[in-house]
């Protein structure tokens, strides 16, 4: 047996890899199914790392992950790319990389937002380059407030034997994650005191300008490429200061209440993805050895019989099972389906659709409470 994998393994296994190459002989009108080529790596892999961890500074910043780009139209992805489960990997890969930061011990709140237009002090977002079991390859960016770019990088991890099964509480990729959460880490180091409380201000009063950009617009500057400075910032004491950060921390409710929900998506589905990824794993380990053995083997059956059909239907019949699966257990996670429940001040808001559609409703409820505390008027919208 190829690479001493135990016969029951790989019949389970098998019946994936050998579907998979069954589709793409039929598709191409190809006697002997042909593995697709590996892609060209982006950058070297990570290797082994190990997780730095260090104490919180005086000015701990808060950080917030967005759900990455799915990366479907780029085309060096190894494997074949469902588009059902690469949704989902698009939220599991942030939650998890949120995980490693709060390990790291570095930071304030370390949240998993819908978008990067949440205003967090730090936010990283990214990309899917490739994620199929065998390879994880992501691009990275990470902004600060003022909307300077601190960092961007591709990162690379590739799976070995001894990855899979995943056991509990494990990741194929940990590597990868301790990357990135080392490089943050020393980036943030390197920002002194000053630079944080600025930060922390300036996502204060991005946040206000927006929210009543007559009162507040005088306190942020713009410039171009996106980037803001911090003009003036209100005196401590001064109610109006009080009362903004009193609708900041209702804000910080709904990101913490949809922070939550990824979390628990995620514990619902991980296993499920384990397994997925050990199926894609083994693929593409098998494909090259099932690519000579194909070869090499008579078929049994002639092609364009009617039995040539049934063998073939019979294998996109599996892989279709494998994907329906997939697509049952992973369709929460758009969170199209959730509703947030928040209680602010004795009020229950109930907030549905999409993430997006909720956060824009949480907005609206939130000037309408800044403008009756502030005098009972709406601010006029620009």
């Amino acid at each position: 047996m190829h690479h001493g994998i135990p016969l029951m393994r790989l019949s389970l296994l098998g019946v994936v890899c050998m579907s998979m190459w069954l589709l793409q002989a039929c598709s191409s009108n190809r006697g002997v199914p042909e593995a697709p080529p590996e892609p060209e790596p982006r950058a070297p892999a990570v290797g082994t790392v190990e997780l730095q961890r260090a104490a919180p500074s005086s000015w701990p910043l808060d950080v917030g992950i967005a759900v990455f780009d799915q990366g479907l139209d780029n085309r060096n992805q190894g494997a074949r790319v469902f588009p059902t489960v690469r949704k989902a990997e698009s939220l599991l890969i942030p939650v998890t990389l949120s995980s490693f930061l709060e390990e790291s011990g570095a930071w304030g709140a370390v949240r998993v937002v819908h978008s990067n237009e949440v205003f967090m002090p730090l936010i990283v977002d990214g990309e899917i380059l490739r994620a199929d079991g065998a390879v994880l390859e992501l691009q990275l960016h990470f902004r600060a407030a003022d909307g300077s770019l601190l960092l961007e990088r591709i990162y690379r991890d590739e799976a070995q034997d001894s990855d899979y099964p995943v056991k509990p509480g494990e990741e194929p990729f940990e590597d990868i994650y301790k990357a990135i959460s080392n490089d943050l880490l020393s980036i943030t180091k390197s920002l002194n005191d000053e630079r944080r409380r600025t930060l922390q201000r300036l996502t204060l009063m991005r946040f206000a300008a927006e929210l009543s950009p007559a009162t507040f617009d005088r306190f942020v500057t713009t410039g171009g490429d996106d980037r803001y400075a911090l003009a003036s910032f209100p005196a401590d004491g001064d109610p109006m200061l009080q009362r903004l950060s009193r609708v900041r921390r209702q804000d910080d409710l709904f990101i913490d209440a949809v922070d939550e929900q990824y979390a628990d998506l995620r514990g619902e589905v991980e296993d499920s993805y384990a397994l997925w990824r050990e199926y894609n794993y083994e693929l593409q380990r098998f494909g090259d050895d099932y690519r000579t053995t194909a070869a090499e083997r008579k078929s049994t059956a002639r092609r364009g019989t009617y039995a040539a059909m049934q063998q073939v239907y019979a294998s996109y019949r599996k892989v279709k099972i494998q994907e329906e699966d997939l697509r049952e257990l992973v369709k929460g996670f758009s969170g199209e389906s959730l509703e947030t429940v928040l209680e602010v001040d004795d009020g229950v808001f109930r907030l549905s659709g999409s993430v997006q559609d909720r956060y824009a409703q949480w907005r609206q409820i939130l000037t309408r409470i800044n403008a009756l505390e502030t005098g009972g008027q709406l601010p006029v919208t620009r």
